[in-house]
């Protein structure tokens, strides 16, 4: 009788390998003298990506990342629904 080779499943908890050093984001906050939610957002706006995606990452825990509130780096198109008026 041939045993089934375990495979491992995909991940639904995403955000336990997500965030790879805690409380980055508070200490660079305290250093500049600002807030989390100020410090997340100047982040999320930064040229260099890793910082940015900490800051995106940062915008979406705290709950203020709204659809178009954040911009992506360059090149990278998402897609938008179209609007169906009634007739």
């Amino acid at each position: 009788m041939a045993t089934k080779k375990k495979t491992k499943k995909k991940a639904k908890h995403w955000i336990k390998g997500a965030v790879k050093h805690e409380g980055s984001l508070t200490r660079a906050a305290e250093k500049h003298g600002k807030s989390t939610t100020e410090e997340a957002a100047d982040e999320a706006k930064s040229p260099h990506k890793k910082i940015a995606a900490r800051g995106r990452l940062a915008m979406r825990f705290m709950g203020k990342a709204k659809h178009g509130n954040i911009k992506k780096a360059k090149g990278k198109k998402h897609h938008t629904r179209k609007r169906v008026g009634k007739a």
